[in-house]
Protein backbone atom coordinates (compact mmCIF):
# COMPACT_ATOMS: atom_id res chain seq x y z
CA UNK A 1 0.00 0.00 0.00
CA UNK A 2 2.98 2.45 0.87
CA UNK A 3 3.99 1.87 -2.76
CA UNK A 4 0.76 2.38 -4.49
CA UNK A 5 0.49 5.97 -2.67
CA UNK A 6 4.27 6.43 -3.11
CA UNK A 7 3.48 6.05 -6.89
CA UNK A 8 0.85 8.43 -7.30
CA UNK A 9 2.70 11.01 -5.25
CA UNK A 10 5.65 10.56 -8.16
CA UNK A 11 2.85 10.77 -11.23
CA UNK A 12 0.81 13.85 -9.48
CA UNK A 13 4.16 15.62 -9.50
CA UNK A 14 5.33 14.34 -12.69
CA UNK A 15 1.63 15.94 -13.88
CA UNK A 16 2.52 19.19 -12.63
CA UNK A 17 5.59 19.22 -14.41
CA UNK A 18 4.08 18.56 -17.53
CA UNK A 19 1.48 21.23 -17.22
CA UNK A 20 4.02 23.99 -16.10
CA UNK A 21 5.92 23.26 -19.35
CA UNK A 22 3.09 23.28 -21.01
CA UNK A 23 2.18 26.67 -20.06
CA UNK A 24 5.60 28.26 -20.24
CA UNK A 25 5.85 26.66 -24.02
CA UNK A 26 2.32 28.66 -24.77
CA UNK A 27 3.54 31.84 -23.07
CA UNK A 28 6.52 31.49 -25.57
CA UNK A 29 5.30 30.24 -28.73
CA UNK A 30 2.44 32.69 -29.23
CA UNK A 31 4.82 35.06 -30.05
CA UNK A 32 4.34 37.68 -27.09
CA UNK A 33 7.32 40.54 -26.20
CA UNK A 34 7.50 41.01 -22.45
CA UNK A 35 9.89 44.09 -21.38
CA UNK A 36 10.36 45.45 -18.46
CA UNK A 37 11.76 49.50 -17.91
CA UNK A 38 13.50 50.56 -15.24
CA UNK A 39 13.76 54.35 -14.82
CA UNK A 40 14.94 56.67 -12.61
CA UNK A 41 13.98 60.14 -12.89
CA UNK A 42 14.60 63.66 -12.02
CA UNK A 43 13.38 64.29 -8.66
CA UNK A 44 12.51 67.73 -9.39
CA UNK A 45 10.46 67.16 -12.31
CA UNK A 46 8.90 63.66 -11.26
CA UNK A 47 5.14 65.23 -11.72
CA UNK A 48 5.50 66.52 -14.65
CA UNK A 49 7.42 63.40 -15.70
CA UNK A 50 4.05 61.23 -14.41
CA UNK A 51 1.57 63.16 -16.39
CA UNK A 52 3.70 62.54 -19.28
CA UNK A 53 3.62 59.05 -18.76
CA UNK A 54 -0.06 58.95 -18.02
CA UNK A 55 -0.97 60.08 -21.69
CA UNK A 56 0.97 57.94 -23.38
CA UNK A 57 0.14 54.72 -21.38
CA UNK A 58 -3.87 55.63 -21.95
CA UNK A 59 -3.02 56.50 -25.39
CA UNK A 60 -1.38 53.27 -26.46
CA UNK A 61 -3.94 51.57 -24.46
CA UNK A 62 -6.68 53.17 -26.22
CA UNK A 63 -5.25 53.26 -30.24
CA UNK A 64 -2.56 50.69 -30.34
CA UNK A 65 -4.67 46.88 -30.72
CA UNK A 66 -0.89 45.43 -30.37
CA UNK A 67 -0.17 47.06 -27.29
CA UNK A 68 -1.75 44.52 -24.40
CA UNK A 69 -0.80 45.80 -21.30
CA UNK A 70 1.21 48.87 -19.65
CA UNK A 71 1.50 48.74 -16.29
CA UNK A 72 3.62 51.61 -14.37
CA UNK A 73 4.80 51.49 -10.79
CA UNK A 74 7.12 53.57 -8.77
CA UNK A 75 9.55 51.76 -6.17
CA UNK A 76 7.89 51.83 -2.72
CA UNK A 77 9.77 54.53 -0.78
CA UNK A 78 11.34 55.63 -4.25
CA UNK A 79 8.65 57.50 -6.25
CA UNK A 80 11.92 58.52 -8.80
CA UNK A 81 12.33 54.61 -9.60
CA UNK A 82 9.80 54.09 -12.12
CA UNK A 83 9.04 50.28 -13.87
CA UNK A 84 6.88 49.86 -16.16
CA UNK A 85 5.89 46.44 -17.15
CA UNK A 86 5.13 45.87 -21.24
CA UNK A 87 3.00 43.74 -22.82
CA UNK A 88 3.11 43.27 -26.59
CA UNK A 89 0.91 41.08 -29.02
CA UNK A 90 4.34 40.68 -31.43
CA UNK A 91 7.63 41.93 -32.17
CA UNK A 92 6.02 43.99 -34.81
CA UNK A 93 3.56 45.16 -32.35
CA UNK A 94 6.35 46.49 -30.14
CA UNK A 95 8.33 47.89 -33.01
CA UNK A 96 4.98 49.99 -34.09
CA UNK A 97 4.48 51.05 -31.08
CA UNK A 98 7.60 52.64 -31.19
CA UNK A 99 7.15 54.53 -34.26
CA UNK A 100 3.58 55.94 -32.88
CA UNK A 101 3.43 59.63 -32.74
CA UNK A 102 2.20 59.42 -29.00
CA UNK A 103 5.30 57.54 -28.03
CA UNK A 104 7.85 59.92 -30.25
CA UNK A 105 6.00 62.43 -28.05
CA UNK A 106 7.02 61.03 -24.73
CA UNK A 107 10.15 60.26 -25.89
CA UNK A 108 11.17 64.20 -26.52
CA UNK A 109 9.01 65.15 -23.77
CA UNK A 110 10.48 63.00 -21.18
CA UNK A 111 13.91 63.23 -22.36
CA UNK A 112 15.31 65.35 -19.88
CA UNK A 113 13.84 64.03 -17.02
CA UNK A 114 15.10 60.73 -17.39
CA UNK A 115 18.60 59.76 -15.50
CA UNK A 116 18.40 56.45 -16.47
CA UNK A 117 16.94 53.85 -18.60
CA UNK A 118 17.46 49.91 -18.47
CA UNK A 119 15.50 48.20 -20.95
CA UNK A 120 15.26 44.11 -19.32
CA UNK A 121 14.65 41.47 -22.13
CA UNK A 122 12.45 38.64 -21.37
CA UNK A 123 10.99 35.04 -22.00
CA UNK A 124 7.79 34.73 -20.76
CA UNK A 125 6.43 31.76 -18.72
CA UNK A 126 3.09 32.15 -17.18
CA UNK A 127 1.24 35.34 -18.46
CA UNK A 128 -1.98 35.38 -16.36
CA UNK A 129 -4.58 38.03 -15.43
CA UNK A 130 -8.26 38.31 -14.61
Amino acid sequence: MKMQGWFLGVLAIACCMLAAAGWAQTAAKDGRVVRLAELTIDPAQLETYRAALKEEIETSIRVEPGVLTLYAVAVKGHPEQIRIFETYRDQAAYEAHLQTPHFKKYKTATQGMVKALTLVETEPIVLGSK
